[in-house]
């Protein structure tokens, strides 16, 4: 398996673009790959639906059905949309309608630029989409969801409404376009996206689901190696899934099991969306896994946020390397970026980086404290942060020891901290840090830096932060990152 895999959404291209030109939309397709494949792409996979389809499915709705693009905004179509939304909407099903309408298959012409530049082809599937799901009048929505009669039940909130995999009549509707996928296109592989969403069975009925969604993954395989033997080339499964494999087990998705007996050919072990997460234990993965042959990918998403309802940024560079380094360190065969939306400017060399532990390993890095976004019903779990209390410690994946040259430190968020308090001690691995920077975070938080000696990193992937209050009060912590960099002028090799 290549390198450094990318999950292309299904309307980002159509969303973005101004009014396709006529006899323009090949071109900006491939222009479009083009980007991608600058950035160190090795896989490229196409995802091609929510609830409908982005292309001119004989199984599917496609996202324009329905739509009049001559009529007014306040059609059928679009009328619940609120009224700033009606714009981008048009915009991005009129791309769509004119890709069709000038006789190009948006997932073939994809694939035609990937086989151009050697990457691989794949199609990425999503198995549960919901959103809009609050508004069952929502132009995204086919007519199964409309409908109503498939719900699971026992779900609030955003994941109130999907589609229940206990019935066959789900199961087949997924089945009609992973069919028509493999008749329809020439690719290398084809990812079943469970992260969209996770959730899959009313809760209780989480193991029943387990053998059903396992018993039909089996057929799934089979049309893989179906269209494998008629293509003449090897046609992979892949599938996504939640980071923890407890987490994954226990919402039917039996991810080990299927790499065991050689039902799955790749397996993305992810956060859903809200952050990204510095210690997926890939280990754990692997050590489970035992000698399946299977590609084991860590999957990247694209915002940062410490703890859950704290505000979301989207990832620097230096976060995705510390992620990218955390996930191969313990043991990941490759990196896998979901919702990169902009692969050039500054990503260019950081993307490129990440075929490579020893190329990221020449970066700055940052890495940090987050939370996981996926829990299964029953499973007790406590993010990190906020974290209150005299004396708090975390653990974080550093990486390998950085050499000569280099500069480490540490930041720290305060919050509900008095003017004039005491700053707090911290110590990596046992090694005490001196106080650098203060600065404020904006809402009341306060930003403690401090200097990091390189002799407290053992280059371990398992490092100990400890926090100590200085005053008589406890502390809330509300952030925690270290960032290791060479020094300005420094030429950096890798290990």
């Amino acid at each position: 398996m290549p390198a450094l895999l990318h999950n292309e959404d299904c309307t980002e291209f159509f969303a973005t673009q101004p009014p396709i030109p006529d006899g323009k939309a090949g071109e900006l397709i491939d222009s479009y790959v083009d980007q991608i494949a600058d950035a160190g792409t090795t896989v490229l996979l196409c995802n091609t639906n929510s609830r409908r389809t982005n292309y001119r499915s004989n199984v599917w709705e496609a996202h324009w059905d329905g739509y009049d693009p001559d009529g007014p905004d306040d059609q059928p179509f679009l009328a619940s949309l609120p009224a700033e939304a009606v714009e981008r909407w048009r915009r991005m099903i009129g791309n769509m309608l004119e890709v069709y309408r000038q006789r190009e298959d948006y997932p073939a012409r994809v694939i035609q630029r990937c086989r151009y530049h050697g990457i691989a082809p794949w199609i990425s599937l999503r198995m549960n989409d919901v959103h809009n799901n609050k508004d069952l009048s929502h132009p995204s929505h086919s007519r199964i969801y409309r409908e109503g009669r498939f719900f699971f039940q026992g779900r609030s909130g955003y994941f109130a409404r999907g589609l229940d995999y206990a019935r066959w009549e789900v199961r087949d509707h997924y089945k009609a376009l992973i069919v028509e996928t493999l008749e329809r296109y020439d690719i290398d592989g084809l990812e079943l996206d469970f992260m969209r969403e996770p959730y899959l069975f009313s809760v209780g009925k989480e193991e029943e689901g387990r053998a059903i969604l396992t018993a039909w993954l089996r057929d799934i395989r089979q049309l893989t190696n179906t269209a494998a033997a008629r293509r003449g080339h090897s046609v992979r499964l892949g599938v996504r899934v939640p980071s923890r494999p407890e987490t994954a087990l226990a919402l039917g998705l039996d991810a080990i099991g299927w790499a065991k007996t050689g039902l799955i050919d790749l397996l993305v072990v992810t956060p859903r969306w809200a952050t990204l997460e510095f210690d997926m234990p890939i280990k754990l993965w692997r050590e489970q896994l035992g000698q399946a042959n299977v590609t084991l990918a860590g999957g990247l998403e694209i915002l940062y946020r410490s703890s859950p309802g704290a505000r979301a940024t989207d990832a620097s560079p230096e976060l995705a390397t510390g992620a990218a380094v955390a996930v191969l360190v313990d043991g990941a065969d490759c990196v896998y970026l979901f919702n990169y939306f902009h692969p050039g400017g500054p990503w260019l060399n950081t993307r490129r980086a990440m075929r490579s532990l020893d190329e990221l390993l020449k970066l700055p890095r940052r890495v940090a404290v987050t939370y996981r976004d996926i829990t299964a019903p029953g499973e007790s779990y406590k993010p990190p942060l906020p974290a209150t209390g005299r004396d708090v410690a975390f653990n974080l994946p550093l990486g390998p020891k950085p050499g000569a040259g280099w500069t480490a430190d540490a930041t720290i968020g305060l919050a509900d901290t008095e003017q004039g308090a005491p700053a707090p001690a911290l110590a990596v691995n046992g090694t005490a840090c001196e106080l650098r920077k203060t600065e404020s975070g904006g809402n009341g938080e306060c930003l403690l830096t401090y200097a990091i000696p390189l002799a407290a990193l053992p280059g371990a992937n398992d490092d100990t932060i400890a926090v100590k209050a200085a005053g008589s009060g406890p502390l809330k912590v509300t952030r925690v990152e270290v960032r290791l960099a060479p020094l300005s002028g420094q030429r950096t090799k890798g290990r």
